[in-house]
């Protein structure tokens, strides 16, 4: 800028402010006593200016904000851990809080907009939720010593009055497995009735018997011993991403969405029955 052009600057800022900001002296400027003072003010709204820029940016590009995720006991001890992992990587300004419960819990927290994103089983539909529904394949699991453990395929009629551990008699993936049973005539041995695919993946690695669960848990075994096998008649596990229907969905929200939903592909119906 040109030497009057500053000049008329100063001017006006000087004007504006109601008091001298400068000392002139022998064609030079000093600051006064007051402008020093307010320059460290300035210095502080510039700076704070700077960082709500750079955070704007973030959030702009999804790396910095704060989610809520509400989701099942069993899933926040599978997949779930994975895929925040993998979506933190790079977002050290985004900060998580995550709460476990049962299906019913996670869908009264979502309802009531206290969490951003819920993930529960067999929605069956709220006024106040929004919700997409993935079906998730499952396998009949088992310990290598099963008699069971050769067979490429597990069909209700091989597990005929053989101990099994299931889902517990509220659950509806608990009926459908009994009816796949009962239509091919086989005998249901309920041994033991658990809440969560975890817990009977955990048992039937012991020997306690076998289990239909869900493919994410399935994978999550299978490292350390258990035997999966594709089950037949098909079994659909239904897994429900809950959303608050009446809170907006921030853009750290939707990026979030799209990396669970990638995730969950490998497990999805129609995906390589290969684990």
């Amino acid at each position: 800028m040109s030497q009057p052009a500053v000049s008329r600057l100063i001017a006006s800022l000087e004007s504006a402010m109601g008091m001298a900001l400068f000392e002139r002296r022998q064609g030079r400027l000093y600051p006064t006593y007051e402008a020093r003072f307010l320059l460290e003010e300035v210095e502080r709204a510039v700076s704070n200016l700077e960082h709500i820029s750079r955070l704007s940016e973030d959030i702009r590009n999804q790396k910095a904000g704060h989610l809520r995720i509400a989701c099942l006991s069993g899933f926040a001890t599978s997949l779930m851990p994975t895929v925040i992992a993998d979506f933190l990587k790079d977002r050290t300004d985004v900060t998580m809080s995550i709460q476990t419960r049962s299906a019913v819990r996670v869908r009264e927290w979502i309802a009531a907009q206290q969490y951003d994103i819920g993930v529960a089983d067999e929605f069956e539909g709220h006024s106040a939720i929004q919700h997409e529904s993935v079906d998730i394949r499952t396998f009949c699991v088992m310990s290598p010593q099963h008699p069971l453990a050769s067979l490429r395929v597990i069909r209700p009629e091989d597990l005929h009055n053989m101990p099994m551990i299931v889902q517990d008699r509220e659950n509806r993936f608990h009926h459908r497995l009994k009816s796949a049973f009962d239509r091919s005539g086989a005998s249901l041995n309920a041994k033991v009735e658990v809440r969560q695919f975890a817990t009977a993946c955990l048992l039937a690695l012991q020997g306690v018997g076998a289990a239909v669960v869900s493919s994410i848990d399935a994978a999550e075994y299978t490292g350390r011993g258990l035997i999966a096998r594709p089950f037949e008649p098909e079994m659909l596990f239904r897994l429900d991403i809950l959303y608050p229907k009446f809170h907006p969905r921030s853009l750290l929200l939707q990026d979030f969405i799209q990396h669970f939903k990638a995730r969950l592909k490998p497990f999805a119906h129609q995906a390589s029955d290969d684990l």
